[in-house]
């Protein structure tokens, strides 16, 4: 809507009531104005603008064009958004043309001004028929279109048709670069209080300063608002110099709460200057009731009064009749210090996000990705705002992309936490490999507010373990050539002394075996060969310990429980049987020949056990430090397969027990 000049006769006190509506109330416009931006943001930041329309005052049946039809739906969603409040809205961009407008402001616009404006007309060709109407709009909409927020009160429409008296709000509308895109307003009607208080008072008093004054104003009607009210009210009355400068003003009514918000009891103040009842009060704030009083106009504002206390308020002040205003005021300190300190901690922990060694990134629960820290632009080198919603995903390795995306769904189809490790874009170029991980934040009722995600560059550990994969298998083969090399001296040793072959067999025999338990007892790595399928517990147990066999003699015993092992399971249960196949055979029950060994397996609930236990042997004790093969076997077992390896040394014979988490034994099944 339009500001009108003062009108010749006393300035609207209708105003003053208009304010009465809760200083919370501009909270609400923020909100609304985030929801506005949001529906007409495109995801390139730039906002979306309808085109131009067939006049109203033509074609009063055409449809609206208006784009693309992403851009029809974002316009459609703002149109729902401003629908559904109460008060009438219109949205402009900066040519003028709205680009939304409620049922309501529509309906407004056509009691006044007789037309009925739609989305993309421009409000300056549908007045062009009437300048002063047209140069009212250009006046007032242009200061909210160069990017000024304020109310104005006045009257509007075709004098022709009918003129109403109207508070506006208007607020700037920017795109995602904080460049100025248009406007929005907020209006109220305030007509009937207007024609009340310019109307003759009807009988009714307030008390105020100085004993019984009419304050042309209903005293019934308003004194019980004012009581139940949070905000501090109270009306002034400006005092001039001899050059007509507003210097003081006269505290004339105030209510309950006015003592509430400022300390001060309506006695202490109540028919004395301000000057005198709290000394201090900020000069420029009179000047800006006497600048209220001067041109008819409201004005909103927040100041902090160091007089009471240091206090911040959010005030309005309205016009009222000759020389008197009147003002709504809310002590706000606490909600700004609540507010300082917010900021200071949201730049606390910004420093601390942007200064750690590790990307960190937030999602919605939808899994739009909103957030990286300044380590994430570091890193890939990528523009900041480029990366948001799906497009990071732009500087994975193209053949990571699809698994990743997959495990990215499943998680936010379930819940379940995110890991994968996958190759990211290095601003040199060269993709290097990183752990992605992300938790979501749920509420108290489980409800996902947001996704909390990290990338932890892995490139160096994946560039070791390839290394170290690629010794293990060169090892591996060179034991297995050893093999080989004595394997072929036996053969031909037995050559040169046949009457040798009995033992050359049986060693031979040995040998064999020993490669072959090898060969289990070898790392797995990602490009070993297939393993023997169903291999079991105590499958593996008998091939390992074939070598320690003798002829005539049953010093092996397997019995119990058994379970099939998966692939991740095998090296590390290989090298803890062979390394107590080998200590039983140096020097324990394998070292004799009477000597035996049992092996129980033992499913429990969610474990299982496997039991050693040595008899015939030599006496043994425990050793006073524990070797390297020892050792090495525990750290596997534990790490490994989160196992548990006991041993306990009886006179008769070593006992060890070795217990797994059955899910460890079992994972990663083929």
């Amino acid at each position: 809507m339009l500001r009108e000049a003062r009108p010749a006769n006393p300035a609207p006190a209708g105003c003053a009531w208009t304010a009465l509506a809760s200083l919370e109330e501009a909270k609400h416009h923020a909100l609304v104005l985030d929801n506005i931006t949001r529906a007409m943001r495109r995801r390139d930041g730039t906002m979306i603008r309808p085109q131009a329309q067939p006049s109203a005052t033509t074609d009063p049946s055409g449809h609206a064009s208006d784009g693309s039809a992403a851009e029809v739906a974002g316009l459609d969603i703002l149109q729902q958004v401003i629908d559904a409040e109460q008060a009438m809205v219109q949205v402009v961009g900066l040519d003028y043309r709205f680009l939304a407008i409620n049922e309501a402001s529509a309906k407004e616009f056509e009691r006044v001004y007789g037309l009925r404006p739609r989305r993309g007309d421009s409000m300056l060709e549908l007045l062009a028929h009437m300048p002063a109407q047209q140069a009212e709009v250009r006046a007032i909409w242009s200061r909210a279109l160069a990017g000024e927020s304020f109310v104005e009160i006045g009257e509007f429409g075709d004098p022709a048709r009918e003129r109403r008296s109207y508070e506006m709000k208007y607020f700037p509308l920017r795109d995602a670069d904080g460049q100025r895109a248009g406007a929005f307003q907020f209006v109220y009607d305030t007509t009937d209080n207007v024609r009340r208080i310019r109307e003759p008072p009807a009988p009714g008093r307030l008390d105020r300063a100085g004993g019984p004054v009419s304050a042309g104003l209903d005293d019934g009607q308003y004194r019980e608002l004012f009581a139940r009210i949070r905000e501090g009210f109270f009306i002034g009355e400006v005092i001039r110099d001899d050059q007509g400068q507003v210097v003081d003003f006269v505290f004339l009514e105030v209510n309950e709460a006015f003592t509430r918000q400022t300390g001060r009891r309506p006695r202490t103040v109540l028919g004395r200057r301000v000057s005198q009842a709290i000394p201090g009060f900020p000069a420029s704030v009179v000047q800006r009731y006497g600048a209220v009083v001067d041109s008819g106009a409201p004005s909103a504002f927040e100041v902090q009064v160091s007089a009471l206390g240091h206090r911040v308020y959010e005030a309005r002040a309205h016009p009222l009749e000759g020389e008197r205003f009147v003002v709504l005021f809310l002590d706000v300190t606490g909600y700004k210090h609540t507010e300082q300190a917010l900021e200071e901690s949201r730049a606390s922990l910004r420093a601390i996000v942007d200064s750690v060694d590790q990307i960190i990134w937030t999602a919605s629960p939808d899994g739009y990705h909103d957030f990286f820290n300044q380590r994430w632009y570091e890193y890939t080198g990528a523009v900041p705002g480029t990366t948001d919603g799906d497009d990071w995903a732009e500087l994975f390795h193209p053949d990571d992309r699809e698994r990743t995306f997959a495990r990215w769904r499943h998680s936010l189809a379930t819940g379940e936490p995110y890991e994968i490790e996958y190759r990211l874009r290095h601003h040199t170029g060269v993709y290097r490999w990183v752990l992605g991980r992300a938790h979501p934040v749920r509420n108290e009722t489980g409800q996902i507010l947001r996704w909390m995600g990290t990338c932890t560059d892995i490139h160096e550990q994946k560039a070791t373990a390839e290394q170290l994969e690629l010794a293990g298998r060169e090892l591996s083969h060179r034991i297995k050539n050893i093999f080989a090399v004595v394997s072929g001296l036996v053969a031909l040793t037995v050559r040169q002394f046949p009457e040798s072959r009995a033992f050359a067999d049986e060693l031979l025999a040995r040998l064999l075996a020993l490669g072959e338990a090898h060969d289990y007892a070898s790392p797995h790595g990602p490009d070993a060969g297939p393993v023997e399928k169903e291999v079991t517990v105590l499958g593996l147990t008998r091939r390992l310990l074939r070598p320690y066999a003798l002829a005539g003699c049953d010093r092996i015993e397997l019995v119990g429980d058994d379970i099939v092992l998966g692939p991740r399971a095998l090296t590390p249960l290989s090298l803890a049987i062979h390394e107590l196949a080998t200590n039983a055979a140096k020097y324990g029950a394998f070292a004799v020949p009477d000597g035996k060994v049992q092996i129980r397996g033992e499913r429990l609930a969610d474990r299982f056990a496997l039991h050693w236990r040595e008899q015939g042997g030599p006496a043994v004790q425990e050793p006073e430090r524990t070797g390297f093969g020892s050792r090495l076997v525990d750290l596997t077992l534990r790490d490994q397969l989160a196992g548990e390896l006991t041993r306990t040394w009886h006179p008769e014979g070593l006992e060890v027990r070795v217990s797994v988490p059955i899910d460890r034994l079992t994972g990663d099944r083929a």
